[in-house]
């Protein structure tokens, strides 16, 4: 778990998970594509700047958020109950071997290969 206070700096190509989910294999597990997107809209609209584009890696979908959100506290009680200081967390190197280990059990088994393979 990261340090309360801390400020941490996603950037592209990271690894995180989401603070929702007790354990590693129930949290969502992203792959930053992007930082410092800006989103222009219409012309009516004002731009909406410094947004993160991410990818579930086990789904492909791909979404996208101000970088500020993401990288925001969670409250204290949060914290307690999950596990983590921010909403989404750079995994460790000890979780990233998790996640690939995970990754080659589905590739054994031929299941959504083409999304699995992006990032492996």
């Amino acid at each position: 778990m990261e340090k309360k206070g801390e400020k941490q700096m996603l950037k592209k190509g990271d690894l995180c998970k989401h603070f929702k989910g007790k354990t590693l294999d129930e949290k969502n597990i992203y792959r930053i594509l992007e930082v410092g997107v800006t989103y222009s809209g219409d012309k009516s609209e004002n731009p909406i700047s410094n947004l993160a584009v991410y990818e579930n890696i086990f789904q492909g979908k791909i979404f996208a958020r101000e970088l500020e959100d993401l990288e925001a506290e969670l409250s204290e009680e949060k914290q307690k109950e999950y596990g983590q200081v921010h909403r989404v967390e750079k995994l460790t190197p000890e979780e990233i071997e998790i996640v690939k280990n995970k990754f080659e059990k589905l590739l054994k088994t031929g299941k959504d290969c083409d999304t699995i393979t992006k990032w492996c």
